[in-house]
Order: C-alpha cells, then structure tokens, then sequence
C-alpha cells in the first residue's frame, strides 16, 4: 500500500467490474422484455379469438390500433389460417433518434407471432414487429454505474492523497530522526577515531611487511625450485631403473625424500608470496581430517605431546570447498600443532568442521562478508593469546614456540597466506588461562567435477611411441633432466635454451608437444613464446613448467590452449602423466 499502486488498481478492477453488470443487465432485462413482449402478444391474440367469435370486425381494428400504440409495435396483423392478411395497422413512423439506432442496429426488430383459437380450431396467428423501448431503461442504468464508478475514483484518490500525506510526514520525521542519529554516530565515531586509526596503522605496517617478505620469498623460491629439480628428478629417474633389492636404493630415496622436503619448505614460501595454490579441486576437509588423523606427522605429534586427547566434531552433510588439498591441509597440520605446542602438559584439541550461512558480515578478527562457507575450528584449552599478541601471531617469524620442536614462526604465517588464497577469512576467540578457537572460514564450492588423485603412478600406458617433445628451459641442466626422463618414457626429446630458438625450430620441425619454462631470463618468457608458435602453428600442444606454481601469465598460456602446469621441481611420474595426458588430448583448431 506504501506504494499507492492499489490505488492505480481499484479504479481499473471497478471498472471492469461495473461494466460487467451494466452487460449482465443488458441481457437480462432485453430476455425479459421479450418474454413480456411475447406474454402481451398471447393476451391480445385472445381478446382477437373472442372479437372473432363475437363477429366483432370494428372492434377488432379499433383494437389492434390501440394495442400497436401502447405496445409500441411497427406492425400488427391477423392472419387467417390460410396464410391471408385478416387485418392490420401501423404505427406513426419511428422518430429520428429511433431510425438512427435502428440503422446502426443498436435498437432490434423483433417479429412476435402468437395463434389465435377459438376453443379447439386454430382461426390465425397475430404477428407483430415489435421495437423495443429499452434504451432509456439501458441510459439510466449506464449513467447510475457511472456515477458510481466515479464515486470509486474519487475514493481513491482521497485516499492516495491521504496516504501521499501520511508518507511525507512519515518521511520528514525520519528525516529529522535521521539528523538525530546522525549527530550521536558523528559523537561516537569521533570517539572511536583514534582508535581505528591505530588499529588500520597497524594493519598497513603488516601488510607491507608481509609484502616485502613475500616479494623476496618468491623470488628464493623460485631458484631453489630450480636447484632443487636435479635433487628430485635425477634420484627418481634412477629409482625406475634400479632393481628393488639394489643396496643403493635406500641412499638414492632418502636423496629423494630429503629433496621432496625441501620443496615443501619452498611451497610454504611460495605460499607466503601469494603464489603457492597449485591446483583447484573440490575437497571435502572432512577427507582431510581423515587423511591427517592416518598419518605419520600426527603419530609423531602424539608421541611428543604429553597427554593430548584429539576429539572430533565432523558434520557429515559437510559441502564441500574449492582449493588445494595439500595446501588446507598444511593449514590443519598447523592449527593443530599450534594448539598442541599451547598445551606442553597435556590437554585435549577439538577439531570441527559445520556448514555456516552468513546473512550479514561478520565483525571478528577479520571482517567476513555474508555468503556460504565451510568452517573449520580447531580449539585447544591451553594459555590462550594476548591481546596484543593476537596481531602479531600471523607476522612471519614471530613465535613463542620450543625452537627445535614446532618450526620456525612461518606457520601461522603460511595458515594466513593459505586462507587468502582460497578466498576465506580467519577469526579468533581466546582468552588467557581459557584456551584458543582458531576458525577458518572457506567459501562453498561451486566445481562440479571431482578431484584426481594427489600423486599418479605411472603404468605401462604411459609409455610414449616415440613422439617429439621440445624442451624449452634456459637452464641446461633442467633441459638435461627432462630429456633424460623422456627418453626413458620412449619418446624423442629436442631441448631449446630460448624462446625464440624454440619459435625458429617449430617453424621447421613438427613437434607434438612443448614442454615450457615460463621464466626465462634474457629473452622472451614461455607465454610469449607460445603466442608466437600459435601465430603459425594454431593448436600446438604444450606442458607449461614454472617454479613459480601457476601465475597469471600461466593462466593466460592455459586460456590460450596450453595444457598442465607442472610444478618445479616435479618427479618422473608427475612428468609422464602430463605428457601423456596432453598427447592424448584433442585439439579444435580455430
């Protein structure tokens, strides 16, 4: 009603309505007027029978006169039973108005017949043409509903003019209560001021910190994946060689695994430069948690934490998120050390997973916007934070931690780095001598397609036939692992040092797949390179190879019809199964 549309509606709906009655009317009352009209007739048909049996001739056209005029008949005659005109009169021909309307058939001409008997024989019939005198009855009825229509409009519009009226006083006094509040908010936000400065000081100080640190992590990042792809690569290719029972195994795995390690820490420092979400699956943290609680790192939690009691509250209609399956659940491994190193003698941890719909932000430790999230709490009943330490715990390097035990400060720090990337928040509850809540707020996932396996093996089927794969890396010894590798999948390697002398090659040489470094100093970097093979190979088939994990300018390569980004520095099985997988794919050329 606030919108006075009702008031736009009524007048339409009386309308429609009051011409439905004027119609109902018209059709009933012209039914009863014939029905009159026709009752009328039978009566004069009888005065004609007993004016007949009477021999009654004057009387009878002295009658039939008087009745054509009271009955406002055109015509009226009797007619014998042989089909001859007995007698018949006329009326003054019909006025100007009624010729009008009965050329534009407004007013009909309706023929009445009724017999005439005397006692059992049929004498004739009297016939008339009857014009009916309905239309002032129809004009008055017309003009009633009219004025009554016009009662409804001007209801209605008293009634919209009152409820215009009612809004504007309505609207100046939440005007004035407006400038009420107004100036108790601008008392208040004058008083909290100081405050929210300090606090957005500080928060601009830790997000420059983290900035630069991050800046530097990526860029060490990126050349240990480098360094750290010879410490990987090689060991695993001589594994696939190597008998079970070689003495050497043992040494060339722990190689290996150390290597693996290694680039763990590097991914948590890629994580910390905001580039460290190599893949996008739906996960389900309540698999995560499952996977943690089976695994080698928490036996070995438990078996230095005194007395630690895990409880578990898991919902199991759980949704579930988009993201990293490693990555969250470093996150998990973290938490969950965090709250094991608050408790030195014992406690218990709870971790807990529940499907959360905020219909307004959040105001916590962070400010989380409304929408629908997967929550995972890890709770632990330890010393809890101080306030003032509770803004610095997620800075890089600052810990309170057994050195030796726990890490070395970046952990909290990876959890932050960790939660942004996947588009979630954190919030913190904890109280000194109480304990500490840690929430992670992860956005529902939208994906539809399922995860894959975290780590593939490689089988018979994988085996090339000696398909040509170019190399692309300005770093020799890399190009020397990957050709190594490929030839032992039984494929034919090339390897270039440049872009460019990859563009001159493919410009003579086929070539089934590229295998591309997308950063390469002192030349064109892989996206460009692959911009300019498709100028005059549309369609080629490419593996992009980063130490970076996957950037921008890998997702553009990806959009351009590039296939997997491998992550440096990737093992010989990770390497067959791209390889083989974008071989295998079938391309639509544009």
């Amino acid at each position: 009603m606030k919108d006075g549309k009702p008031y736009k509606v009524i007048p339409l709906v009386s309308l429609t309505i009051l011409t439905a009655v004027f119609c109902l009317f018209v059709i009933g009352f012209e039914k009863y007027s014939v029905n009159q009209a026709e009752a009328r007739l039978e009566k004069h048909a009888l005065v004609v029978a007993d004016s007949l049996w009477n021999f009654n001739s004057a009387g009878i056209v002295e009658y039939l006169r008087l009745a054509a005029e009271a009955d406002h008949y055109a015509t009226l005659e009797i007619v014998n039973k042989d089909g001859n005109i007995f007698q018949a009169v006329g009326t003054s021909p019909p006025s100007g108005l009624e010729r009008l309307l009965l050329a534009a058939h407004l007013i009909p001409k309706v023929e009445l017949v009724s017999q005439v008997w005397s006692k059992t024989d049929l004498l004739g019939w009297v016939k008339a043409v009857w014009i009916p005198t309905t239309i002032p009855i129809y004009v008055t009825m017309f003009v009633f509903l009219l004025m009554v229509h016009l009662v409804v409009v001007l209801y209605c519009r008293i009634l919209k003019q009152k409820l215009l009226l009612e809004q504007r006083v309505a609207e100046r006094t939440f005007e004035l209560s407006q400038a009420n509040n107004a100036l108790k908010r601008e008392i208040h936000e004058r008083t909290l001021a100081e405050k929210e400065r300090g606090e957005l000081q500080c928060s601009l100080e830790r997000s420059k910190k983290m900035e630069s640190l991050g800046l530097l992590a990526g860029g060490v990042a990126h050349d240990l994946n480098n360094v750290l792809s010879g410490i990987v690569s090689y060991p695993d290719l001589l594994l696939h060689d190597m008998p079970e029972d070689n003495p050497m195994r043992r040494v060339i795995l722990t190689i290996r695994d150390s290597g693996m390690r290694a680039a763990e820490i590097v991914q948590d420092l890629l994580t910390l430069a905001r580039r460290g979400v190599v893949t996008r699956k739906m996960v389900n943290l309540n698999n995560l948690i499952d996977e943690y609680c089976n695994s080698p790192e928490y036996r070995k939690l438990l078996d230095v934490s005194a007395n630690l009691e895990m409880e578990l509250q898991l919902d199991p209609n759980l949704a579930t998120v988009t993201g990293s399956p490693v990555a969250l659940k470093k996150v998990l491994m973290n938490l969950v050390a965090n709250g094991a190193e608050a408790q030195p003698h014992g406690g218990r941890i709870r971790i807990a997973t529940q499907n959360v719909i905020l219909a307004a932000p959040l105001e916590g430790f962070q400010r989380i916007g409304p929408g629908e999230f997967v929550v995972l709490t890890v709770a632990d009943e330890g010393e809890g934070i101080a306030q003032d330490d509770r803004q610095r715990i997620f800075e890089p390097f600052y810990t309170k931690k057994v050195m030796g035990r726990s890490g070395t400060g970046l952990g909290l720090t990876v959890v932050w780095g960790t939660v942004e990337d996947h588009g979630g928040a954190i919030d913190i509850d904890s109280e000194l001598g109480l304990g500490t809540t840690i929430s992670v707020y992860l956005p529902v996932g939208r994906d539809s397609h399922q995860p894959g396996p975290d780590e593939p093996d490689v089988h018979r089927d994988l085996l090339g036939h000696r398909e040509t794969i170019l190399v692309v890396d300005d770093v020799l010894y890399q190009r020397e692992i990957a050709c190594a590798m490929l030839k032992r999948l039984n494929y034919t390697p090339l390897a270039v040092e440049s872009g460019e002398a990859a563009i001159s090659l493919v410009q003579t040489k086929e070539i089934d797949l590229m295998i591309l470094d997308m950063i390469m100093d002192g030349g064109i970097d892989g996206l460009e390179t692959y911009r300019g093979v498709q100028d005059f190979r549309p369609g080629q088939k490419a593996v992009v190879v980063s130490g970076f994990s996957e950037t921008d300018r890998v997702h553009e390569a990806q959009r351009l019809g590039a296939g997997v980004c491998l992550k440096k520095p990737y093992t010989f099985d990770e390497l067959a199964l791209a390889v083989k997988q974008e071989l295998q794919k079938v391309r639509h050329y544009s």
